[in-house]
């Protein structure tokens, strides 16, 4: 089969041959339909410091948001059959710790494998898949749409902790998640959102989403926005998208008092808040992050939500084209509103 894979610790991937894999007792074998392409992937790419620091053991196959139909299945595999349309949770927790047995496995610490890391991702024709990890299709839901319910699963855990409904809520950073975290948001019931970014294109769509207020963070102290709109209180809860140190430190500034910092954009160094204890303790704000998203809650909320009919995941489809086109799309990438969708 035909694959991308990361195989050396320097900027770059290869595109090879490989055998199809063959599931475990405890597996699922898919044959991937569509698979996105993440910020993360081309971090990997790019071999970021942020993923150097990681240690991935190389090689291994890139990627993580997919869709396919299973083709095979283990012989302890109960809940899956061959034939079925899934999509694939991320992460993969051991299932037994103490984290995971108190509601959080999602965040495992006993050697959890990421799919696209530390476990062999979607860019390739095939990928074997613990069952735990297969997140069944309704009929309603295609395969390119598939391929999106794992980041729009991320942008529903970073509301979860922002608790929107009835209050304003600003998301900072307009790439894709940020895009669905603003849908989701007038969804839940957010009084008033704001979406701050430095693309005009991707704030247009941001308001056609459901933004109160757009801001072009290059041309307007964001801080100063909010306060404007929310007569000089702040705003209720910010999701940050960005990772940026200055953005950060401008949002405990933006934050009412007692008001929710998530942090869901990648921070690549160490990360200092000024005047800590004026901005932060005195203020007493909540300070938290999301890493993915909860399994299974958030999967079985947002597969709720779209059963509504009232938002698409097609408005979050950039572009589609062939595996054969990565490097095009790494290319393609940071200028490109929406996933770029690989169809296999």
């Amino acid at each position: 089969m035909k694959a991308i894979q990361k195989t050396a610790g320097k900027p770059g991937a290869q595109f090879v041959e490989l055998e199809i894999p063959r599931p475990g007792r405890n597996e699922v074998l898919v044959q991937v339909k569509a698979a996105a392409l993440c910020r993360s992937d081309v971090d990997v790419y790019e071999w970021t410091q942020l993923v150097q620091n990681a240690h991935y053991k190389l090689p291994f196959t890139m990627g993580h948001e997919f869709s396919g139909i299973v083709v095979e299945v283990g012989a302890d595999v109960k809940g899956i059959r061959a034939g079925d349309r899934v999509a694939g949770e991320t992460h993969i927790p051991c299932g037994c710790c103490n984290t995971c047995r108190t509601g959080n496995q999602h965040i495992c610490r006993n050697n959890m494998g990421v799919i696209g890391r530390s476990f062999d991702g979607c860019f390739a024709q095939y990928i074997k898949i613990p069952e735990i990890a297969a997140v069944k299709l309704p009929d309603s839901i295609t395969y390119r749409q598939g391929a999106l319910l794992e980041p729009f699963t991320t942008a529903m855990h970073a509301l979860s902790k922002a608790n929107p409904s009835g209050s304003s809520t600003a998301i900072l950073g307009m790439g894709t998640i940020g895009l669905m975290a603003v849908e989701l948001a007038k969804f839940l019931g957010s009084t008033k959102i704001f979406a701050m970014g430095n693309n005009e294109l991707r704030l247009a769509e941001s308001r056609r989403l459901g933004a109160d207020v757009a801001i072009n963070g290059s041309r307007e102290d964001f801080v100063q926005a909010i306060m404007r709109e929310t007569n000089g209180v702040g705003v209720a809860s910010i999701i940050d998208m960005t990772g940026n140190e200055d953005v950060i430190n401008k949002s405990v500034e933006a934050l009412k008092v007692a008001g929710t910092l998530v942090h869901v954009g990648m921070v690549p160094k160490p990360l200092t808040f000024n005047n800590y204890m004026y901005g932060v303790v005195y203020k007493e704000l909540n300070v938290t992050g999301i890493f993915g998203r909860r399994m299974f809650e958030s999967w079985e909320t947002v597969l709720s939500i779209l059963s509504t009919g009232r938002i698409g995941l097609d408005n979050y489809i950039g572009k589609v084209t062939e595996l054969e086109n990565f490097e095009q799309a790494i290319a393609d990438f940071r200028g490109v509103t929406g996933r770029i969708i690989f169809e296999l």
